[in-house]
């Protein structure tokens, strides 16, 4: 290789590049240092005449000379980069002094070529293994993407979230969830990220816009070492954010060499004018702060830009979201009124863009739990966008409801590997094994997941403890959040306290559950002063958004129905548009209604409608065969099996069915729960068996210690 520095020019084997002014200057300096490292200080110093300059500008240049060099082969030289410290320029074939006679040259030509042809053969044999099958996808966290103009940051975190998702749809890409990189501490080194995160690469960039101009700066880095492999700057107009993206996307992919098979349109109902685009990147920040005030901004916002564009979908779907947490905290009623209208933002979005991922799973959130509707939405979400954790926590809930347990648990694995450091990820699959009695996984789940956020970490280590009735131990770990002034979770970790105290009979517990909406670590509360009066009852399943809402506290009004004889008007809302508790007589049994089949059909029973009775009991006996052919059971689906079973007459097993949920962790304290097992109306038939009475005594005399060591707690 000839440098010719006069003419700008480099010629390898007659083959002529022409270089940068700045690329030739960093060229020269490495030569003539050969094979000494040179520090960035002194090729800023050599190459810029000490201007002050960033060092996007030498890594620029030093990624140009990596692309010259692989422009040839064999390469004429390699620049080897010392962590911190800087670059040499690293020449593959120099000669050096012979040695040893030609005997020796012989033999060790000999070994070599025998050598060789071993290597050879094994490289053969994987290069035939490896037929067909492309690069390992690579692992890339996209880190959040710095503001450094005089607007809202939400528009630059946005811009780095959705070139996340747009390499998350890649299948040559695992790229890990933006909810963990926003967790990572602004201190750590790039290797320390990458190990956090999971990832061997690393993008981080910045946005700057002023009026309708924007400049967006990105750099891949590679975690290991801190060598940034690419680097570039995109100036355009705000309109122009969509062709930016797409560029930087192809960027990465060149740069680790990966071929993009689903490159995102610049037009249609997913794309839209800059300023539309604007309005809903900021709305988006602000929809995750779940706050009143936030979502009320957000809902705001994207009204905003649905005017300057009403074909966008996005924000149609985003529109979905922040509707319905504007309400939700104002109680049951105000769920009801606003359902129909966020639902309705949903179906608009998918009219629009019917492969919305976001809408999708927007719209499986919003319809009633278990439903087919719902879970079909939740499934097509996580098909259009498998590697988005949150997608991958709606499939979970989806087949959860399908009783399709191991497959759940298996996705909650995968969620928590791709956003790994986000609560929810690492919570949902905690909670979900304290709740198939492995506490002690869900346990060591919490611990490596959230290792360094011990708020984090102490609020869901006590909602795993609720979970299996260690409530002494619960109300410990939510007093240190309370304590904490946590501004996310110390008031949430005194609700959960407060909840404690109604669980152990400290305190009375008021009427009415709280509606929730992708609701974390918060328990429900709930009534039990006595059957609802009827007008009562007819509010609470005037509607089947009403009935969904009120799902939880009609199963509680049901059975305290059932202990004072109104059966027959369950039996009534069970024959009405609506029907009692989920079930209707013209539908298929679900999963998820197993919890409320013994209510109806002992109303059932007690109307006189035995036959129907009968039929529904069947129908659950055969779902309970197909569900207990899985490894994974929550304990809570054995304790409802013991009541389907005690309604049939099957003492026996029923019995052994609570013996086995109260082993496994189940204390008979979930939200719908009576206080005492004798006044479930489903183990009436129970009552004065000496294995019944013992269960009662264990529950009760559990609750006695907990109680204690509560109040001793928080005393």
């Amino acid at each position: 290789m000839q440098i010719l520095p006069a003419e700008r020019a480099v010629v390898v084997n007659g083959d002529r590049r022409e270089l940068q002014p700045r690329v030739m200057q960093v060229l020269v300096a490495l030569a003539h240092a050969r094979p000494a490292v040179v520090s960035r200080d002194r090729l800023i110093e050599q190459c810029w005449d000490g201007r002050v300059v960033g060092d996007d500008a030498l890594n620029r240049c030093i990624l140009a000379l990596r692309h010259l060099a692989h422009e040839f082969s064999p390469l004429p030289f390699t620049i080897g980069t010392v962590p911190r410290v800087g670059h040499r320029l690293v020449v593959p074939f120099e000669k050096h002094a012979p040695s040893g006679t030609q005997a020796g040259k012989s033999r060790r030509w000999a070994m070599a070529a025998a050598l060789a042809i071993l290597l050879l053969s094994v490289a053969g044999f994987f290069i035939w293994q490896q037929r067909g099958r492309g690069p390992e996808p690579a692992s890339i966290a996209v880190l959040p993407f710095r503001n450094l103009g005089a607007g809202d940051p939400y528009f630059a975190e946005g811009i780095g979230e959705e070139t996340l998702a747009q390499l998350a749809r890649e299948p040559q890409f695992r790229v890990t969830g933006a909810s963990s990189s926003s967790q990572l501490p602004k201190d750590l080194d790039f290797g320390e990220m990458g190990r956090r995160l999971n990832a061997k690469y690393l993008l981080e960039g910045s946005v700057r816009r002023q009026g309708d101009r924007v400049r967006v700066n990105a750099n891949l880095v590679r975690a290991s070492d801190g060598i940034h492999l690419w680097s570039e700057t995109y100036d355009g107009k705000l309109d122009d954010i969509f062709l930016i993206q797409r560029r930087i996307g192809g960027a990465i992919a060149g740069a680790l060499q990966r071929k993009l098979v689903r490159r995102p349109n610049i037009a249609g109902p997913l794309v839209t004018n800059g300023e539309a685009y604007n309005l809903y990147l900021t709305a988006r920040g602000l929809i995750r702060t779940r706050s009143r005030f936030g979502s009320q901004t957000a809902s705001s916002l994207l009204r905003d830009a649905i005017k300057l564009d009403s074909n966008f979908a996005p924000a149609w779907s985003a529109l979905a979201q922040s509707t319905y947490y504007e309400l939700s905290a104002d109680g049951s009623e105000a769920v009801i009124a606003v359902l129909p209208k966020a639902r309705a933002y949903a179906q608009r979005a998918l009219r629009l863009a019917p492969d919305l991922a976001d809408a999708h799973l927007a719209l499986g959130l919003l319809l009633p739990a278990g439903s087919p509707e719902a879970v079909a939405h939740l499934r097509r979400a996580a098909e259009l966008d498998p590697n988005n954790a949150e997608n991958l926590i709606g499939l979970g809930s989806a087949l959860m409801a399908s009783g399709e347990f191991d497959r759940e648990l298996a996705v909650y694995r995968r969620a928590q590997e791709t956003d790994p450091l986000w609560f929810r990820a690492t919570g949902e699959l905690a909670i979900r094994l304290a709740e198939m009695g492995r506490r002690a996984e869900a346990q060591t789940i919490a611990r490596r997941g959230l290792a360094h956020n011990e708020t984090n970490l102490h609020m869901l280590l006590g909602r795993v403890d609720f979970v299996v009735g260690d409530y002494s131990e619960t109300a410990r770990h939510w007093s240190i959040v309370a304590k904490a002034n946590s501004p996310r979770w110390t008031a949430r970790a005194q609700e959960g306290i407060d909840e404690v105290k109604v669980t152990l009979g400290l305190n009375r517990a008021p009427m009415g559950s709280s509606a929730t909406f992708l609701s974390l670590a918060r328990p429900v509360s709930v009534w039990n002063d006595g059957p609802p009066a009827r007008s009562v009852w007819q509010m609470c399943n005037r509607s089947p958004v009403a009935a969904d809402v009120y799902r939880d506290d009609n199963h509680i009004g049901a059975k305290l129905m059932l202990n004072s004889g109104r059966a027959r008007e369950l039996a009534a809302t069970y024959d009405g548009p609506v029907g009692l508790l989920s079930l209707r007589p013209t539908d298929s049994l679900r999963a998820d209604q197993l919890h409320e089949v013994a209510v109806v059909a002992l109303a059932l029973m007690q109307a006189g409608r035995r036959a129907e009775a009968r039929r529904l009991l069947n129908e659950a006996n055969t779902k309970i065969a197909v569900l207990y052919r899985q490894h994974a059971i929550p304990f809570d689906l054995d304790a409802d099996v013991a009541a389907v079973w005690a309604v049939q007459g099957k003492r026996d097993r029923a019995l052994r069915m609570l013996d086995r949920a109260l082993k496994r962790g189940w204390t008979h304290a979930g939200p719908t729960d009576l206080p005492d097992l004798a006044d479930e109306p489903a183990f009436r038939a129970l009552h004065g068996i000496t294995r019944f009475e013992r269960i009662r005594r264990k529950l009760a005399d559990h609750l006695a210690r907990e109680r204690a060591e509560t109040v001793q707690i928080l005393s």
